[in-house]
């Protein structure tokens, strides 16, 4: 995914990583601490779910969440940080409108 940003954005430029990926290993742990039913192993692989599921993964400069159907992508969301792409795609994942917790900006409760 080529995105080309206008003049109007200011970037900071990000702190080297001490540790690569550590975002995703966080989510790891956290989606596997939740019994959350989702191959870990699959997450910073683009287009990793060929029968649906959402990826997360650095594209150039930015971090992609979104969904993937047989390599067809759908509902991105474009993060700087990968820390926040993380958050996202933790709440995203846990998140059910069942539960009434699907609102921006309310924690999510876990499915029962």
């Amino acid at each position: 995914m080529k995105i080309e940003w206008s003049d109007i954005y200011e970037f900071v430029q990000p702190l080297p990583e001490s540790v690569p990926n550590w975002a995703l290993q966080e989510l790891a742990q956290e989606l596997q601490r939740l019994n959350v039913d989702i191959d870990v192993r699959l997450l910073g692989v683009p287009d990793a779910f060929w029968d649906g599921g959402w990826c997360i993964h650095q594209e150039d400069e930015v971090w992609l969440v979104y969904h993937c159907e047989r390599g067809h992508r759908s509902r991105p969301a474009i993060f700087t940080s990968s820390f926040d792409a993380a958050n996202f795609y933790l709440w995203r994942t846990i998140a059910h409108p069942k539960n009434e917790n699907s609102d921006v900006g309310m924690l999510p409760r876990l499915k029962e």
